[in-house]
């Protein structure tokens, strides 16, 4: 459903926050529409496959349809992102902007299947499965590392950069709006779910860096952006609290896993103390009673990124 949407400066156009009900989840994974004055369409991110027909009936109560979007920008190729890119390439004539090293996956997804399932099992399901992109109905533009592309839609440019750390194929997205430029950060910050407001580092395996995630949070707090544009899950009009908290929890949470191993935890009794540790966070942070239930979809979120820290230090 659309969330919000947001009036870019001068005419220009608009932004809408989509919520893709994930895996039957309100507030937890969203994608953004940018529709420009000329009625230019882009949508950045695309969520699960298996979020498609939601997607979809969000688009038609702003009487858009699949064959109108003009330009995809999957963020990264993690499945809550990139799933459904293939899905509306298939409908649509539009050009897909990606971070260079995703381009062959997009193409041929069978090792991001692979990857996926042994890291998630039969829980992968859930998830649908993307669909290969054909580079002769789809026009595919990389993002070399390190480098930007600036994509003109006419009234609105959005200049995309890569994000390293969260995932080595990971790009955000920079809105000039006047003095007030917007971002849309991709999982270069912290989680934070409206229905369980604490931040979670976005940590997953199989590539997580710490060192990249940590540099790219910083460079990015440096474009001065007013405004965030998150997937998990909003907007906040806080980005350097919100930088802040992400460099901080990407420390701590290396930090207290790396101590957890070196004591000879487990990697599921790892995931339990992070557990308990978010719930303390959620507490001190006068966001509720430490005995109020975590959803379960935040649960799987503190699970992975623990699963990501520790191949990471591994």
């Amino acid at each position: 459903m659309i969330v919000k949407n947001i009036d870019l400066r001068d005419g220009k156009g608009k932004v809408y926050l989509i919520d893709t009900n994930a895996l039957g989840n309100a507030r937890a994974v969203a994608c953004y529409l940018v529709v420009d004055a000329n009625g230019k369409v882009a949508i950045v991110d695309t969520g699960y496959a298996s979020s498609i027909d939601e997607l979809i009936r969000s688009l038609n109560t702003l009487n858009i349809g699949i064959k109108d979007i003009d330009y995809i920008v999957p963020t990264h190729l993690h499945l809550d992102h990139s799933g459904s890119t293939g899905h509306i390439a298939k409908g649509s004539s539009a050009e897909i902007i990606a971070h260079t090293k995703a381009i062959k996956h997009l193409i041929d997804p069978s090792k991001l299947i692979a990857s996926v399932k042994q890291v998630f099992g039969d829980y992968a399901d859930l998830f649908g499965y993307p669909i290969a992109v054909d580079p002769k109905n789809n026009t595919i533009t990389g993002v070399n590392t390190g480098e930007e592309y600036i994509l003109s839609m006419g009234s609105v440019e959005l200049r995309c950069m890569t994000a390293e750390g969260h995932a080595p194929h990971q790009i955000a997205v920079y809105i000039n709006n006047g003095n007030e430029p917007i971002l849309i950060t991709a999982d270069s910050v912290s989680m934070l779910y409206p229905d369980y407001p604490c931040y979670i580092p976005t940590t997953p395996p199989p590539a997580f860096d710490a060192e990249q995630a940590i540099a790219t949070a910083e460079r990015l707090s440096r474009l001065n952006a007013k405004m965030l544009l998150m997937p998990h899950f909003g907007i906040s009009t806080e980005p350097d609290t919100v930088f802040k908290e992400t460099v901080e929890s990407i420390g701590e949470w290396v930090g207290m896993i790396r101590y957890l191993l070196d004591e000879g935890y487990a990697q599921d009794a790892i995931e339990v103390r992070m557990i308990e540790h978010v719930k303390s966070k959620s507490k001190d942070k006068g966001n509720g009673r430490e005995d109020e239930p975590i959803p379960a979809y935040v649960i799987n979120s503190i699970r992975n990124s623990v699963r990501g820290v520790i191949n990471y230090l591994h």
